[in-house]
C-alpha cells in the first residue's frame, strides 16, 4: 500500500509530527503551502474563521495525491476545526482513498469538528479510517 503523509505546518510542531509518521510508514512526506502564508495573527484573525467555515486556501505548492492507497492528512487545530490549508489538502483526495486525519493541538481539541472532517472527506469518496488529535505538549 503506497502511502502519503501531507501536512501544513504554521510554526513546525505539525512537520516535526508529520516527519515521524511519515519515516515510521516509510511514507512520502508532503507538505502543503499556501500561496499566502500565514503568521500568528494572521492564523487568528483570519484563519480560525476561515477554519471554523471549512474553507480552503489557494495553495503555491499543491501535492499530488494520486496513486496513493493511504493519505495521511496532518494540519494544526485552530478554533476547533483543522487549518485552512488542511481543507485545501481534502479537496485534492483521489476517490477510493483510505485516509487518516491527524491535528495537532498544543491545547485545544477537534472534538467539535470531527464529524464535519468525517463528512468533507467521505464526500470525496474516501474512508477515513483513523481520525485522532496529537497534543504538541507531551
Amino acid at each position: 500500500m503506497k502511502t502519503a503523509v501531507v501536512y501544513y505546518t504554521l510554526g513546525g510542531s505539525t512537520r516535526s509530527f508529520a516527519r515521524a509518521e511519515a519515516g515510521a510508514r516509510a511514507a512520502d512526506l508532503l507538505e502543503a503551502v499556501p500561496a499566502k502564508p500565514y503568521n500568528p495573527f494572521t492564523a487568528l484573525m483570519q484563519g480560525c474563521a476561515a477554519a471554523r467555515r471549512q474553507r480552503g486556501v489557494p495553495l503555491a505548492q499543491a501535492p499530488d495525491l494520486m496513486g496513493y492507497d493511504r493519505i495521511v492528512l496532518m494540519a494544526p487545530v485552530w478554533g476547533g476545526f483543522p487549518a485552512p490549508p488542511f481543507n485545501s489538502m481534502a479537496a485534492l483526495l483521489p476517490a477510493g482513498a483510505q485516509v487518516e486525519v491527524l491535528l495537532v493541538s498544543s491545547s485545544g481539541s477537534s472534538e467539535k469538528s470531527r464529524a464535519k472532517v468525517r463528512a468533507l472527506i467521505q464526500g470525496k469518496g474516501c474512508r477515513v479510517v483513523c481520525q485522532r488529535d496529537i497534543h504538541s505538549h507531551q
